[in-house]
């Protein structure tokens, strides 16, 4: 006679039934407890990927800060003056309006047991009709680009995959 989770199983046709029984339960229990670590798996790689998306804000924010070297404007409204960006430079930070405008942006999808994490920011800033962002980093007819995105993925890669490498 062999003891399943506690049931004592004999030789016979009784004991195949009960066998099948305890089989189907520890399925069962397997089942739930693989559900519930796929749940907390699923959790944790969401707040990961919504701190990761932090660090690309951060790294926005600190690419978009500092003095540039291009030529100097009056700030409309005002009378202060600041330099804008050389073309190749990071945009300048005329007002700061474009530099505190990202907002982050996490998804998480989960097909059977594997997880797609997408982390990102996104500025919905726009300037005639047109996504400040996009302009200032590929250009315009009348602007050489302004890159900064890569920049930005650049700062923020390192403490993101510090992020991702902690044990789960």
């Amino acid at each position: 006679m062999a003891t399943v989770h506690g049931q004592a199983v004999g030789h016979g046709q009784n004991s195949t039934q009960s066998s099948g029984q305890a089989w189907g339960q520890a399925s069962q229990i397997i089942g739930k407890t693989v559900a519930t670590t796929l749940k907390g798996l699923e959790k944790e790689v969401g707040q990961r990927t919504y701190r990761a998306s932090n660090q690309l804000r951060n790294a926005s924010i600190f690419v978009l800060r500092g003095t540039r070297n291009g030529r100097v404007y009056l700030v409309p409204g005002t009378k202060q003056h600041y330099k804008a960006s050389a073309p190749g430079e990071s945009p300048a930070n005329r007002t700061g309006i474009f530099r505190n405008s990202w907002g982050t942006h996490v998804h998480v999808e989960k097909n059977g047991v594997h997880f797609r994490a997408v982390a990102a920011i996104e500025s919905k800033e726009r300037a005639g009709g047109h996504l400040l962002g996009e302009m200032l980093e590929n250009g315009t007819g009348k602007m050489k680009p302004r890159p900064y995105k890569q920049k930005v993925i650049d700062r923020a890669l390192p403490k993101i995959k510090e992020i991702y490498k902690k044990p789960f």
